[in-house]
């Protein structure tokens, strides 16, 4: 963004003026963020008094193992307003108190990065990490520290989980839906990401941010709908890309004992895309 001394008139307009190029200037709403998976975030965590399972009597069993999903890179969001001046400055403040985001101390500068918000944002699993992201909470259990502990398993605290077509497409034994459905058991919301996203994140990116800033666009299309009892499509017919359709019917069929006995009321599977912003 150029300066203010850059356009020396820029001062004399008016004040009202001024601020809408400030407005005008601010990066679009956040949307639905993409965080893409990471090893690590499956950890033990002491149970409190006060908390839901604390066991005032044997404080061996208040012991939790979770997903932490804070541990997650955050993504950058660019905001440059708001190093400008002290009237966008104001503006740009406003604009980030409303968006969740935080200041990020990278190397010789500052950043704005907004953490993963379990009740709004998508955990995203490439399809090269998808093994990890199925072993994971199995083989962490079986390491020193947690070797023959027992463990309060809440699991995880998200509900939205996307993965890329090719996954579904991939012969894969079992199906990969069923497989981990024991550890991530709260999401209600699939998305298979249609297209493809080339280098999303970098094995060698030790920043600890997410550099681009994707986010999830629903399509216009029919979703593959569990109502408690069986599953059916709902809004729209299913036209178009049979063969992903027909893929979707068969994975999510394989879950049916899976969501009756855990009596889950919803659950969908849907398409959609991902947006680099």
């Amino acid at each position: 963004m150029k300066t203010q001394a850059e356009f020396p008139l820029f001062s004399r307009l008016p004040a009202e003026l001024r601020n809408q190029i400030w407005q005008d200037a601010l990066p679009d709403k956040i949307g639905q963020l993409l965080y893409f998976y990471k090893k690590g975030c499956w950890c033990p965590r002491r149970v409190v008094e006060g908390e839901q399972g604390y066991d005032p009597d044997n404080d061996e069993l208040n012991l939790a193992f979770e997903f932490r999903h804070e541990l997650l890179d955050p993504v950058k969001i660019d905001v440059p307003g708001y190093f400008v001046s002290r009237e966008s400055h104001s503006i740009s403040s406003a604009w980030v108190r409303g968006q969740g985001l935080k200041l990020f101390s990278r190397k010789d500068e500052l950043i704005f990065v907004r953490p993963f918000h379990p009740l709004l944002d998508t955990l995203y699993v490439p399809l090269e990490k998808w093994d990890d992201f199925i072993s994971e909470p199995y083989d962490r259990t079986f390491q020193p520290d947690l070797l023959y502990r027992a463990l309060n398993c809440p699991g995880i605290y998200f509900t939205r989980i996307a993965i890329p077509r090719a996954l579904l497409e991939k012969n894969r034994d079992p199906d990969p839906l069923p497989a981990f459905f024991d550890w991530y058991e709260r999401f209600n919301r699939l998305f298979i990401v249609i297209n493809p996203l080339p280098e999303l994140q970098p094995d060698n990116n030790d920043t600890g941010v997410q550099q681009q800033r994707w986010e999830l666009e629903d399509m216009q299309g029919p979703m593959y709908f569990w109502n408690g009892a069986s599953f059916e499509w709902q809004d729209g017919h299913c036209a178009g890309d049979n063969a992903l359709y027909k893929r979707m019917e068969e994975t999510s069929n394989m879950l049916i004992e899976t969501l009756g006995r855990t009596r889950k009321d919803c659950f969908e599977v849907r398409c959609a895309v991902a947006v680099a912003k």
